[in-house]
């Protein structure tokens, strides 16, 4: 394996954007990129990155703006900075133009979980004329805590009156988050949602380039709740390429994906916009992180792998 270090300014000018490509030692097939979720980075997908690459496919992976390596070099955690939410999303473009100029016949698939599906969708619907397949994990969608009016309300005033860079004392956060653990019978702390795995959300807390507790600028918690809605919006379906192969993953037990229900809403909304080629599962009994849940990442690997491999002809 060979590892490519590549650092870019972000769309939003004020953070050098931390990012990997990982080359295999076989012969190349296909470019897997990696966009990772909120409040974590792109190195706690190395298992899912080992794969790919014994499967043949170079990996591009990032740390998003306010997070991982990114943050660290910026000092700003938990921001994506001005108009973040199409920072993020042209940020991926930049990592895809690079790595499409490294191997320039491979196509080109993205891997979104949670964050990352957002980001995956909007860059689909933005940049797919170069993108052979899609795939998306922890599905973002039917979050009822991010549809609170009157949460959205106090946010927005919040930012007219001027306070966008303040952070937030855990209010929104909250808010957007509630009621992600009600449907667990044994709750021993509030990230429980991320695995079943007791040790998989042990590591989410304690990994210090995750940082998953650093306050969030109110302004990212706009932008955050800005891309979703438009994700997530029916108008915004048909602006997917129709002829796009796409594979939407998660588990039951997802509250991000609304307990599975939001994963196959949104096929159900690619399916109604014309797409045709789709694949979905959800795993019953598995959380958020289904590719990194220690009893069935293979499986969601494999899956992945066969979802890529099916694109190859």
């Amino acid at each position: 394996m060979a590892i490519r270090e590549v650092d870019f300014l972000s769309h939003n000018g004020r953070d050098q954007i931390q990012g990997w490509i990982y080359e295999p030692v076989r012969p190349t097939r296909a470019i897997v990129q990696i966009v990772h979720g909120l409040g974590e980075h792109s190195r706690r997908y190395l298992h899912m990155i080992t794969r790919f690459l014994d499967a043949g496919f170079v990996v591009a992976a990032d740390d998003h703006a306010g997070h991982g390596r990114t943050a660290v070099v910026s000092g700003v955690w938990g921001d994506t900075g001005p108009d973040g939410a199409t920072a993020v999303v042209e940020d991926e473009a930049t990592l895809a133009d690079l790595v499409r100029e490294l191997h320039p016949d491979l196509p080109w698939t993205v891997f979104g979980h949670s964050w990352g599906s957002m980001i995956g969708r909007a860059l689909a619907a933005t940049h797919g004329e170069n993108l052979r397949a899609l795939a998306l994990c922890g599905v973002a969608s039917q979050i009822h805590g991010m549809e609170n009016e009157a949460t959205r309300a106090s946010l927005s005033a919040r930012i007219a009156a001027g306070e966008g860079e303040a952070r937030d004392d855990g209010t929104f956060v909250g808010a957007m988050f509630d009621g992600f653990t009600s449907r667990y019978d044994h709750v021993n702390g509030p990230t429980d949602w991320i695995a079943v795995d007791p040790d998989v959300v042990r590591d989410h807390s304690n990994d210090p380039f995750n940082n998953f507790t650093a306050p969030m600028s109110l302004r990212f918690i706009q932008d955050f709740l800005g891309l979703y809605d438009q994700v997530t919006a029916h108008e915004f379906y048909p602006g997917v390429p129709t002829e796009l192969p796409i594979l939407l993953i998660s588990g039951d037990g997802d509250p991000v994906a609304n307990f599975g229900e939001g994963t196959y809403h949104v096929a159900n909304q690619l399916a109604l916009s014309g797409h045709r080629d789709l694949r979905t599962r959800v795993w019953p009994g598995y959380r958020h992180e289904i590719h990194n849940d220690p009893a069935i990442r293979d499986e969601v690997e494999d899956e992945i792998v066969a979802f890529v491999e099916k694109q190859l002809g």
